[in-house]
């Protein structure tokens, strides 16, 4: 096994933004005899205050939340993405990003990074891969991200689009009032008057409750948790000082609409038991032009899935299907 830092131009697919852009990615490469016939290279990214290190997360005195590690040792090349404004990426004036930004500079870094696993520049002593299939997979925002891109670009072969809705996202709370308080904070992004989470009234949302089961450890979640969310002070490597100001419409209805309905290829659904789909049974719907849609469900899981206890379980259902939908 490999693991390779790169930094991926994408200036030309954001020339609004006006100065070099860079995205920060992390290639951990199988052993070339553990891949299979079809090579599968999974292109992750992470979700709202988090960094591509979210797929490579460390705790003392903890084992296997390193899912990069894990999609490696099961012969997938697995790349995480910090998008444009997230993590050590490029940090441009966050305003000026909007989702056909995001989506541009998703697409320009994807189709980069695949050229040079196709032509074998990728890594030092890595073979080239004449057939590549592409899976694009997020968390969250990342989710959301994922969707913009497929639905603009066709960027990938497969997508899974893991935490987020294609019709609504909204983030779960203790009971109904609360959750109905929740809601209710977007009425101002939908009019204009809030244009970022900074602006956002985060009064009375609870932030643990939706991104972490109970069963989380409590040193694992202190991590997480110490530097304030969603708006942080200290972040750990994991995590994202900067979130793009346009990632607070993601929670609008139907924001991903017309991009999910775009959306021609296989698409694997992945929430866990307690997520941002209110209606999960409902998603699949929403990738009308698809022609294989499948919902996981997973349980003992909340929002923040490679936190949970469970999170092998949606490792290996993303495993198995990319292999699946790589041979059909």
């Amino acid at each position: 096994m490999l693991r390779v830092h790169k930094r991926i131009d994408v200036t030309a697919a954001a020339p609004e933004l006006g100065d070099k852009v860079e995205m920060a990615v992390t290639l951990t490469l199988p052993d070339p005899s553990a891949m299979p016939d079809q090579p599968i290279a999974i292109f992750a990214c992470p979700g709202g205050g988090y960094s591509r290190h979210y797929f490579m997360m460390r705790f003392e005195g903890h084992e296997n939340y390193d899912e990069a590690v894990w999609q490696a040792v099961q012969g997938l090349i697995h790349i995480a993405i910090d998008h444009v404004g997230v993590g050590e990426s490029s940090i441009p004036d966050l305003s000026r990003i909007d989702f056909q930004t995001m989506a541009a500079t998703h697409d320009a870094c994807v189709r980069q990074i695949a050229a040079a696993l196709r032509d074998g520049t990728a890594a030092e002593g890595f073979p080239a891969l004449s057939s590549l299939f592409l899976v694009g997979m997020g968390q969250s925002m990342g989710g959301g991200v994922t969707i913009l891109t497929q639905g603009r670009f066709a960027t990938f072969d497969a997508i899974a689009p893991f935490g987020v809705s294609a019709i609504h996202t909204a983030l779960p709370q203790r009971d109904k009032a609360a959750f109905e308080h929740g809601m209710r904070r977007f009425d101002k992004v939908a009019t204009g008057q809030v244009k970022s989470h900074l602006e956002q009234d985060h009064e009375g949302v609870d932030y643990v409750y939706p991104f972490h089961w109970e069963d989380v450890p409590a040193d694992i979640l202190e991590e997480d948790m110490k530097g304030g969310y969603p708006i942080r002070q200290t972040t750990p490597l994991f995590g994202s000082l900067t979130i793009p100001n346009c990632a607070v419409q993601m929670m609008l209805p139907g924001v991903f609409a017309e991009d999910a309905a775009r959306v021609t290829v296989p698409v694997l659904i992945g929430d866990g038991e307690r997520d941002t789909c209110p209606e999960p049974y409902r998603e699949p719907a929403a990738y009308s032009a698809s022609p294989d849609v499948s919902l996981f469900i997973v349980p003992r899981m909340a929002h923040m899935h490679n936190f949970a206890s469970t999170r092998e379980t949606l490792w290996r259902r993303l495993h198995d299907w990319s292999r699946m939908i790589a041979i059909s």
